[in-house]
């Protein structure tokens, strides 16, 4: 026992040398010093192992009887990956366990290992590596210092894999948002041509539109001012003539009121079973109604009256072809519509005249109370009405109720335009107003997703605001606030 620390310190030499350097920390000294005692222990001479080029010393996945010590040579370490590609994780030089943490721990290994340049190692089991380790007198502090060594330099780059995988992560995500944002502008630039390539065909088609079109509107405005000059030569105290007027003056009203007044003529005049003559005789004001009990056919009286109405729904009618071509070539960039001092009540009535054959179906509520004039297109606003009154008859499909309601609100004027349908489904409310959307691509329902867009476009560039939301007793209100604008 008294003789080990003769031949420790026989065969290890002093722990620092003249550069006052600990040789413990320099693997190549160490590997020196276990080479110096191979040539003296036959029991290390009997561990060496001759590595040749490409030899496989163990594969992933096996378990690992021994452990090598690399004492010349290089060793690549390589994982398998589940595409059954491979990477190369680490190049073992002298120094280095090859397979100690599998060894130690029991489990099979994480890597496989190949020899990359031939050389020598030790190959130890687990007895006699655990022997040299911890009881050799001349081993145990070699052997300990190189896993400190190993332990180090695995840790080391460890942390310099660790520090390159959160700067390449931190590289991808900058260039992953950078081609979110770059895929985004060129989907909105890939949108933007498109509208833009549309826009410039509906400019084309514009322009042969409006000349085809603009002459049967002249033809009807013409035919109505003929009519009302055959009526004009009439006496002015004629009954017929004075119907006439009346019809010429009409002004739409809504379902309840209809109704009542219906109801009202109907107990003053009992005898009338005719219900479509008690319809007609409803949109009359009482002075019209005077005439028609003076004498005569009563129904040859009504039809005076319906001519007038006719003639006034033809010149609000081609007027309104007429604008509504002037708006579509303001859309278009082609024209630009002039602005004017008006009280936007009287483009909603008009709307809803060109537009009562659709709105025969619903009961209409009208709440127009007064309002400021306000300086803009009535072109342009008459063409937001028609497109979300035209939305809410399709989607009440000949049933239900409108309802349309005007107030003043500090320096704005507000419309809300309401209805009792099904209501928007909230996964599409986003994207009404985006040009190209559209849900009529069904059956017979067809339409070019641009109505509400440019709706939204005209009510923006008359400095105001749409909105569309859902009631909570159900069906849609669009609300669009029009800023008063008193000079033009």
């Amino acid at each position: 026992m008294q003789s080990e620390p003769a031949i420790h310190n026989a065969f290890i030499p002093d722990m620092t040398d003249h550069h006052g350097i600990n040789w413990l920390n320099d693997s190549s000294t160490i590997l020196n010093f276990i080479k110096k005692l191979m040539g003296e222990l036959d029991e290390l001479k009997e561990l060496a192992l001759p590595l040749e080029e490409d030899e496989i010393l163990f594969l992933q996945g096996e378990p690992l009887e021994y452990v090598y010590l690399l004492m010349e040579g290089e060793v690549k370490l390589t994982r398998t990956q589940p595409d059954k590609s491979d990477i190369t994780l680490i190049h073992l030089e002298p120094g280095n366990f090859v397979g100690l943490i599998a060894f130690t721990t029991g489990a099979p290994t994480l890597t496989s290992a190949r020899i990359t340049k031939a050389g020598m190692a030790l190959k130890m089991r687990p007895s006699q590596f655990e022997m040299y380790l911890s009881d050799h007198p001349r081993l145990k502090h070699p052997l300990q210092q190189l896993m400190l060594n190993n332990m180090i330099q695995r840790y080391k780059s460890n942390i310099r894999l660790q520090t390159k995988a959160y700067q390449l992560n931190k590289q991808i995500t900058q260039d992953r948002n950078e081609l979110k944002k770059a895929y985004k502008q060129l989907e909105e630039t890939h949108q933007m041509l498109v509208h833009q390539e549309k826009m410039a065909t509906l400019g084309e088609l514009v322009a042969g539109f409006a000349h085809e079109v603009n002459n049967p509107a002249s033809s009807l405005m013409r035919s109505a001012e003929t009519l009302s000059e055959i009526y004009a030569n009439l006496e002015s105290t004629d009954a017929a003539f004075k119907l006439f007027e009346f019809g010429l003056e009409s002004e739409p009203i809504d379902s309840h009121t209809l109704r009542q007044r219906m109801e009202k003529i109907k107990a003053e005049h009992p005898d009338f079973d005719d219900r479509s003559l008690l319809r007609k005789m409803a949109y009359m004001p009482d002075e019209a109604l005077q005439y028609l009990f003076q004498g005569g056919n009563i129904h040859l009286k009504v039809q005076h009256f319906e001519a007038g109405k006719m003639i006034h729904n033809i010149r609000v009618a081609s007027e309104r072809i007429a604008k509504l071509v002037k708006s579509l070539k303001s859309y278009s960039r082609q024209d630009q519509n002039k602005e004017e001092m008006v009280d936007i009540r009287e483009g909603i009535k008009d709307t809803l005249l060109v537009l009562s054959n659709r709105l025969k179906f619903v009961e209409l509520n009208l709440h127009l109370d007064d309002i400021p004039k306000t300086c803009i297109s009535v072109g342009d606003l008459n063409q937001v009405w028609t497109n979300i009154l035209v939305n809410a008859c399709d989607v009440l499909q000949h049933s239900g109720s409108i309802s349309i309601s005007t107030w003043h609100e500090k320096n704005n004027i507000i419309v809300e335009i309401a209805d009792d349908g099904p209501g928007i489904p909230e996964e599409i409310m986003p994207k009404i107003f985006q040009p190209n959307f559209t849900t009529k691509n069904q059956g017979a329902e067809f339409g070019l997703g641009l109505g509400l867009a440019i709706s939204s476009e005209i009510i923006q560039q008359a400095g105001g605001d749409i909105e569309a939301k859902n009631r909570a007793e159900g069906g849609a209100v669009f609300t669009i606030t029009l800023p008063v604008r008193e000079d033009c």
